[in-house]
């Protein structure tokens, strides 16, 4: 039997809702898109350009380039063109750049029949704080934006390229008061977490970036080994908080730029572990589900909330089986299970859970549809 809610304890619950702090998340629109640069416009350039945008927009899609070593793969790469959907040219500058739009179900279809998990279009923003020593003799720093613009493009680019979305601190009064360069250089993921609460991020990532010596031997005329004078490279170790959960990690690279590259590679192989969803796993016995959405007054409503739901790469199919007045309940077919449906839900901002007064969820499947 269905729950009654008072309209009065219902105005109140929604006026919660809406003043519930939510987790950023952003739609990745351009998902199946991609910009290769090109000499010209021949036959065999644009089908070169064309196995390379496939490449960007699987990794994208799949969350990982773990994909790119399997036959199937593979072979699809070099059929490219059957995937793809439009494509133009256009020149920046001096550049000229091919642009490709390929089929997103043909892409998703061909990941998973690989038997890769293929993630949502709508995935959590990330924060990064950063900081850095240049040298021996300089002093550890905070690395702004402003002061690192070359990092800081490096991230963004690659985010792109990996399908993820950042967010930078903007290094206020309330940023400087609440965290200092030694937090981030020691990885104080308390003081980290506390300081990223403003920004309202589900994954954080932190890190400090660093010369380091790389010890290297040579054998010399007489077949002794003898050290040799060290080569200088940067390193990073960072630590990513996302949820409850704590990472922390080491890379290298021969440029703070490579290193932006790799914290980015890291960032997103671990959302992607969490958010993708892995059909091979799942027991279709048992993939409906059934849900509540509160707030639910209007046939424009009941469109954009069932949209909503069908657009979440989870969910297989929507059905409608009980309207009571603003109480909608949906029947879902799950690409998952519960927790891949939470994670999923959890990044819209429309379809949010009733809360409790400690922002604790209440009632099961319980959400408001959040105008």
């Amino acid at each position: 039997m269905p729950i009654k809610i008072h309209p009065v304890i219902l105005v109140f619950l929604l006026m919660w809702i809406l003043t519930w702090q939510t987790v950023n998340a952003a739609v990745i629109d351009d998902l199946y898109d991609a910009k290769i640069p090109v000499n010209n416009q021949s036959e065999q350039t644009q089908n070169n350009a064309f196995s390379l945008a496939f490449k960007q927009v699987l990794i994208k899609a799949r969350g990982n380039d773990d994909l790119l070593t399997d036959q199937k793969i593979k072979y699809a790469i070099t059929r490219a063109t059957r995937f793809v959907r439009s494509y133009s040219y256009e020149k920046q500058q001096s550049q000229l750049y091919l642009v490709v739009n390929f089929d997103p179900q043909r892409v998703e279809s061909v990941i998973r029949s690989a038997g890769f998990p293929v993630w949502d279009k709508r995935r959590p923003d990330s924060l990064i704080w950063l900081a850095i020593k240049s040298s021996d003799n300089s002093d550890r720093r905070i690395a702004r934006p402003s002061e690192y613009s070359d990092i800081y493009q490096q991230l963004s680019l690659r985010a792109a390229q990996r399908g993820i979305t950042l967010m930078f601190p903007v290094w206020d009064l309330d940023d400087i008061q609440n965290l200092g360069v030694y937090d981030i250089w020691g990885g104080f993921s308390a003081q980290i977490s506390l300081a990223s609460e403003r920004y309202s991020v589900p994954s954080v990532l932190s890190a400090r970036i660093y010369l380091s010596d790389n010890q290297s031997f040579e054998v010399d005329q007489n077949g002794e080994m003898t050290q040799s004078k060290p080569a200088l490279k940067w390193s990073a170790d960072w630590t990513m908080i996302e949820g409850e959960g704590l990472l922390a990690g080491q890379l290298q690279g021969e440029h703070p730029l490579m290193i932006a590259e790799g914290l980015i590679n890291t960032l997103a192989d671990q959302l992607s572990l969490k958010y993708a969803i892995d059909l091979a796993q799942i027991d279709r016995a048992d993939t409906k589900v059934q849900i509540v959405v509160n707030n639910i007054d209007t046939l424009t409503y009941y469109s954009l909330a069932l949209r909503s739901l069908k657009n979440m790469s989870i969910v297989n199919g929507v059905t409608l089986i009980q309207q009571q007045g603003p109480r909608a309940t949906f029947e879902l077919d799950l690409l998952g299970d519960i927790d891949d449906l939470t994670n999923a839900l959890s990044l819209d901002s429309k379809i949010r859970p009733v809360v409790d007064d400690f922002g604790q969820p209440i009632l099961g499947l319980e959400f408001f549809w959040v105008k």
